[in-house]
């Protein structure tokens, strides 16, 4: 088969996440993405919007087991992807894939199982690693979803809360250049656009049709619609005023090279969140964008100093 020549998409890639609450309607939006697509119904409750995507939705296994088995996931689409016409992966939902994997390791550690309470939670973490590889290497659109829940934080405040934790979804930042959210006022409901990588953050388009309809066009064009490539640059690698949430801020510092690792750069945002008290999100940024550039300042410092050594002739 001969080469197909390159063409400039309109917009990126929907490498998006999408977050709500039990119920709010995150299936039916998967819907409204581009088909035929790929569904890990880890949820298993895909089959009830079936009638609303427009072309072909292939299930990822009859077996419900494998759709909650990253093995599984990986193993069947290293088998089935290769040569077919899937335009979107859904994975609905992240949530349903990795809980189980966090009871596991924390009734591991409390039966004692565990003699490093820090090591037991690496086999979610290489779980998580091992999803998002199989799930977005194949260039297709990716719509990766999970729930939000109420919950108290420790001074007993409710707040919303992913079902997923920070490190997960810090993690999962690496993989997406878009993250939604379902919101309800006033009997309606609306995507948010909590952050994106190359457009417009922070507005919310209210869904009139009542079942998403066109929804994932109107995200495009909101975020993107009207911004060169040398904008959209600019807004990916320019410096945040603020960030969304705490995973967007963890992401954003370990994708600078300043930590080794996610959970280090988490780990150093608690602190410094918890030694300087914050009054807001925006002072947050500032805090955490100096503490980032002071690290990165020093780890060129201390590479200069290391090849400096090491050149030098010895006497």
């Amino acid at each position: 088969m001969a080469f197909r020549k390159m063409t400039l998409p309109a917009f990126p890639p929907r490498l998006w996440s999408l977050a709500g609450y039990p119920g709010s309607g995150k299936s039916t939006f998967a819907a409204r993405m581009r088909g035929p697509m790929a569904v890990v119904d880890a949820d298993h409750r895909f089959t009830e919007v079936l009638d609303m995507v427009q072309k072909e939705v292939y299930s990822l296994s009859d077996n419900a087991a494998d759709n909650v088995s990253p093995e599984a996931i990986t193993r069947l689409l290293v088998e089935n992807m290769p040569g077919s016409d899937v335009k979107t992966i859904v994975v609905d939902s992240l949530t349903a894939i990795i809980t189980p994997l966090v009871v596991q390791a924390m009734l591991d550690n409390d039966n004692g199982k565990n003699t490093n309470m820090v090591a037991s939670f690496k086999t979610k973490a290489l779980a998580m690693r091992q999803l998002q590889d199989a799930v977005t290497r194949w260039g297709s659109d990716v719509l990766w979803i999970y729930h939000l829940m109420d919950a108290r934080n420790g001074k007993a405040k409710e707040i919303t809360r992913a079902s997923v934790s920070q490190t997960e979804l810090a993690r999962l930042t690496r993989s997406i250049n878009m993250q939604l959210q379902i919101v309800e006022e006033g009997g309606k409901k609306g995507i948010h656009i909590v952050w994106a990588r190359r457009g417009r953050s922070g507005l919310t388009l209210w869904d009139e049709s009542g079942s998403w309809e066109n929804m994932p066009e109107r995200i495009e064009e909101a975020v993107y619609g009207g911004l060169s490539r040398a904008e959209q640059d600019q807004i990916e690698k320019g410096e945040p005023e603020v960030f969304p949430n705490a995973e967007t801020a963890v992401s954003w510092a370990f994708e600078q090279g300043a930590f080794e690792s996610l959970e280090h750069a988490r780990n150093a945002y608690k602190k410094l969140k918890t030694d300087r008290q914050p009054q807001s999100a925006r002072e947050m940024a500032a805090f955490w964008i100096s503490d980032v550039q002071a690290r990165m300042t020093n780890m060129t410092l201390q590479t200069a100093t290391e090849q400096l050594e090491q050149t030098e002739a010895p006497f």
